[in-house]
Parts: C-alpha cells; sequence; structure tokens
C-alpha cells in the first residue's frame, strides 16, 4: 500500500523547491490548509527528503585552502559572519553537523565537549542516521550551573540517538578544588574506565573558551575573579576541554583551586581526529593558541575569525611541525 504521509511530503517539496509554487498554491493544489504545508515542508528538511546546499564564494574556498596549509590542518569549514553570537553558533553548528557525518565512520569512538556551540551542533541532528560500532563519550564531567543543554552528557545523548550509538556518561565534576580529591575520583572505577574510553577515542569535539567576561564558564561562576587573575597573569587566553593554553598553545599553570577531572592535553592531542568549532571576535585568540599548539585537525569558524587567523599566521614550516604534518616537508620549502 502507498505510504499516502510520504507522497504528500514528496509532493509538497517538489512543488515548493522544484516548481517554485508559494505555500498557498501548494495549499490550494493539495487541497490542504497552509499551515499542513508548512508542516509538510518541515517534515521534508527533517526526514532527509530535502537537502540545502549552499555555493560558497570562491575567495572562501581559497581561504579555507590557506587555513588548512599553514596552520597543518586537514579540513577546514568557513561560514558567513552573523549578525549575533547566537546566530553565528547555529550556523556553526550547521556546518560542523555535516562535516560530522562524513567523520563518524563504523567503529568510531567520539569524545564530545560541552557549551552553547556543541548544544548548537548537536541541535543540527534530527532524526537518525545510524552508524555500526559507534560509541559518544563526555570528552569531560559535568557542570552543575550549565543547563542540559549544553552539559557534555547532554551532546552526548543527542549524538547517540542521532547515530545509533551507545552513550556514556562521565560521572564526576569538571574539576574540583581539592587535588587530593582529584587524584581519588580519577581513580575511581566508572570513572578511570570512562577516561580510559576518551584516550581510546578516534575523533574529539569541542569549542574553545576564553577569559571574556561573556565567556560561558566565567558568566557560571566557575572561575572566582582571583582564578581569572591568576591565569591572567600567565597569559592564558584559551581554555581547552578545562584546561588552559597561552597564544602560543602552550599549557599554562592553573590555579591550586582548578584540578581538572579528565584528560590532559597530551591526551587530547593523541586523538587523531579533532574537530575544533569556533568562531566570533572574543574567540579569536583563543582559537589562535589553540591552532598554534597543534590541538586541532579540522576547524569550522566564520569569516571575520578565519581572515584574523590569515593575518595572524605563523611561518608555514613552524605551523606544520606544531599542527599535524598536512604537507610533506618538500612542499613547506617550496
Amino acid at each position: 500500500m502507498v505510504d499516502r504521509r510520504g507522497s504528500e511530503i514528496a509532493r509538497a517539496a517538489w512543488l515548493y523547491h522544484l516548481e517554485d509554487l508559494t505555500q498557498g498554491e501548494i495549499a490550494r493544489r493539495l487541497g490542504v490548509s497552509r499551515s499542513t504545508v508548512v508542516r509538510l515542508l518541515q517534515r521534508a528538511k527533517e526526514t532527509g527528503m530535502v537537502r540545502v546546499t549552499l555555493d560558497a564564494p570562491h575567495e572562501v574556498f581559497e581561504m579555507e585552502s590557506e587555513l588548512e596549509r599553514l596552520y597543518g590542518l586537514r579540513q577546514v569549514r568557513i561560514v558567513p559572519e552573523a549578525t549575533d553570537e547566537p546566530e553565528q553558533k547555529r550556523w556553526l553548528g550547521h556546518a560542523a553537523a555535516e562535516l560530522l557525518s562524513e567523520l563518524v565512520k563504523s567503529g568510531t569512538t567520539t569524545a564530545v565537549s560541552w557549551g552553547t556551540t556543541l548544544q548548537a551542533l548537536a541541535s543540527s541532528f534530527v532524526g537518525e542516521q545510524a552508524v555500526e560500532g559507534v560509541e559518544i563519550v563526555p570528552l569531560v564531567g559535568g557542570f552543575h550551573r550549565a543547563s542540559s543543554g549544553t552539559n557534555a552528557h547532554w551532546v552526548a545523548e543527542q549524538l547517540g540517538g542521532y547515530f545509533g550509538a551507545e552513550s556514556h556518561t562521565l560521572y564526576a565534576p569538571v574539576y574540583v578544588e581539592d587535588p587530593s580529591t582529584a587524584e581519588a575520583l580519577m581513580r575511581e572505577p566508572g570513572i578511570r574506565d570512562t577516561l580510559k574510553l576518551i584516550r581510546r577515542a578516534s575523533l574529539a569535539i569541542y569549542s574553545v573558551g576564553s577569559l571574556d567576561p561573556g565567556a560561558t564558564m566565567i558568566r557560571l561562576g566557575y572561575l572566582s575573579p582571583d582564578e581569572q587573575a591568576f591565569l591572567q597573569e600567565r597569559g592564558a587566553v584559551a581554555d581547552v576541554t578545562c584546561r588552559w593554553i597561552d597564544i602560543e598553545g602552550n599549557p599554562v599553570e592553573l590555579p591550586p583551586t582548578i584540578n581538572p577531572i579528565g584528560v590532559s592535553l597530551e591526551d587530547l592531542k593523541n586523538i587523531p581526529e579533532r574537530l575544533t568549532i569556533s568562531g566570533g571576535e572574543r574567540k579569536r585568540e583563543a582559537l589562535l593558541g589553540t591552532l598554534r599548539g597543534g590541538y586541532a585537525t579540522t576547524l569550522v569558524t566564520d569569516e571575520g575569525t578565519a581572515s584574523y587567523l590569515l593575518e595572524r599566521v605563523l611561518d608555514p614550516g613552524e605551523a606544520t611541525r606544531r599542527g599535524n604534518q598536512k604537507t610533506t616537508t618538500d612542499e613547506r620549502r617550496a
């Protein structure tokens, strides 16, 4: 028997996208209300029946190639510069979701971080596209002051639902004040096993934070004024999975009251594929330090940030040495 609902969705999508009919014209043609047409067109997108692609200007492709070459990256995707931060994050999330669909392969263990940019990424996935043998694990512990949608556990669950994958939980706070407590927690069997799984991951996904007053970690009160001053005095510009680095990508000393429960920066760099999603003016220094330190293999950012990164690039040989050896030695010397 023909699936009438599916046929209606396809017919509405065809008339709207290929025949250029208005929603009112489609409603009259199908004998339904305009609101029904709106729902049919939305359903066509949600089910993947309609896919939207944009041809970026030639200059954008050139910028992507230059960033790949100069920072030793495997892939770069640049989205337009938005008028406000929430919109920018949605665009970054959509572009990253397209890349992630290519990166998640059979047997992939994927470690995901937290934040509003990761929330935008997870929210871009609708429906399910099961991939065999995939596991999703949080890259960091939980933030009790953050909304559920921005916590790494929520992001892991959302991606697990889309890819038909098992999602794990890191039952620990992101950091604690006492170093002995941190050591004890990391020896706890459940946490220890999850950390081992993160270290075996083949793909990590994260955004970078900053010391800007509007940064989520500062806005939620996870860094006191004294802790912020401590980090600023040591040149910190970027929060990479709740560890801090300077503008050159070097790790900086953490305040004695910040003892992370999670993998180290070196553990992160040992994960073969590292997708970094960040954009906006206040993230630019943070992203520059991240790229100089070689913490990313794939980047999704906006045009304004891409221009900033190209203006401040290291020399190609040094960038490749710190990065992921994208180009050969002969190419670097050319």
